[in-house]
């Protein structure tokens, strides 16, 4: 389901259920800088959480995305963060469109 989301880019027919969206989370996450194993960022943008349970809430998604003062620019060391960001401004785009905002040409 997540590599069919990615490469279509378009809103799945089906929605998915909570353990689907829980493993894509993972997998964005997982690729960010600040969830390396053994690593320890100390970039301003770079998410240190020390509590399991915050960690749990927001999925390990702490990571900063943009560069420079541009929120759409893709972060090298969120890799996952910035994937996720883009996809969401897609998907959000189609969404709209599917609304009936046919007019609509960027999120």
């Amino acid at each position: 389901l997540v590599t069919t989301l990615l490469s279509q880019r378009r809103l799945p027919i089906e929605g998915w259920d909570d353990d689907q969206i829980e493993l894509l989370l993972r997998d964005l996450a997982a690729m960010d800088s600040n969830n390396f194993v053994d690593n320890v960022g100390v970039g301003e943008r770079e998410g240190r959480v020390y509590s399991r349970l915050v960690r749990d809430r927001y999925k390990a998604m702490m990571h900063g995305v943009g560069r420079s003062g541009d929120l759409t620019a893709e972060q090298p060391k969120a890799a996952g963060s910035s994937l996720m960001a883009k996809l969401t401004n897609i998907l959000a785009l189609q969404a709209l469109k599917l609304g009936g905002l046919s007019t609509a040409s960027n999120c």
